[in-house]
């Protein structure tokens, strides 16, 4: 097994248990070495939620949706991101489109 798989995976068990500033920790590296790998980077933008660390969960969340607008789930974790910052009226139109895409909003 190689060390970013290793890395991978105690992040998402981290994740699972609700460590996320240890999950953060993990996978910061591994999305900066791997910028284009949306598995990654989706935890992280998870995590980053979990852990409060809301702009930069919006960061992530936002480069998601830029990369792949028909994600349905990065459209709907853009949108729960922005009513934690009780941006209300900004996360409508992505809860809306999380919708459309098929995501249980």
């Amino acid at each position: 097994m190689n060390i970013d798989l290793l890395s991978f995976e105690l992040a998402r068990e981290a994740f699972d248990d609700r460590r996320f500033t240890e999950g953060v920790r993990l996978l910061e590296p591994l999305v900066e070495k791997n910028p284009d790998d949306r598995s990654l980077r989706e935890l992280l933008a998870r995590t980053y939620f979990g852990a409060a660390m809301l702009s930069k969960a919006e960061e992530q969340a936002r480069d998601l949706v830029r990369r792949t607008p028909s994600d349905a789930f990065a459209h709907l974790l853009l949108s729960r991101t922005l009513e934690r910052q009780s941006r209300h009226d900004e996360a409508r139109g992505h809860r809306v489109m999380a919708h459309v895409l098929g995501a249980e909003v």
